[in-house]
């Protein structure tokens, strides 16, 4: 049985457990290496843990199966454009890709996302993640790279966010 839990207050270990896997199995698809994330300090990852875990301006999602934590995915505000988000560290693990688990897990966090007043979602996929690309695509996400401040090798994508407030 898959389930979709925000991540909650004092489950650091939980969060970098996920990272670290995720890092691991797939180093093209993040701008952060495993190397680098070994090095962070026990508060680094509980401060990021614990501000996704309240609040209306980020928020982590980990997707489990038969309580074993088999995804992750984050959605951070971006700063200076209050109904914009980065959707950030998506992953899900190999044996349950082409499932629909990263469709639920995206479906999770654009939820959260509408009831939060976000108006837009950008995804930032590295050069050569077609995978990613392709799933994206399919979500329904549009290429926009004009709005891109980093590497123009990365492909920028957004998507507006279907809102319970209109």
């Amino acid at each position: 049985m898959i389930v979709i839990k925000r991540i909650q207050i004092g489950e650091a270990d939980l969060f970098k457990r996920m990272r670290l896997e995720s890092l691991r199995d797939a180093p093209y698809a993040f701008s952060s290496t495993y190397e680098s994330a070994l090095r962070r300090s026990a508060e680094s990852w509980q401060e990021q843990a614990d501000s996704t875990a309240q609040g209306t301006d980020r928020a982590t999602y980990i997707v489990f199966s038969d309580n074993s934590p088999i995804g992750i995915a984050a959605l951070y505000r971006i700063a200076r454009q209050a109904d914009v988000g980065e959707v950030i560290q998506v992953w899900v693990a190999p044996e349950y890709r082409g499932k629909g688990v990263a469709r639920d897990l995206m479906d999770a966090v654009f939820k959260w996302a509408s009831k939060n007043r976000f108006h837009t979602i950008q995804a930032t996929i590295t050069e050569g993640n077609t995978r990613a690309l392709k799933f994206y695509r399919k979500y329904g996400f549009t290429i926009a790279n004009e709005i891109s401040v980093d590497s123009s090798d990365d492909i920028v994508l957004v998507r507006e966010v279907e809102s319970e407030f209109s």
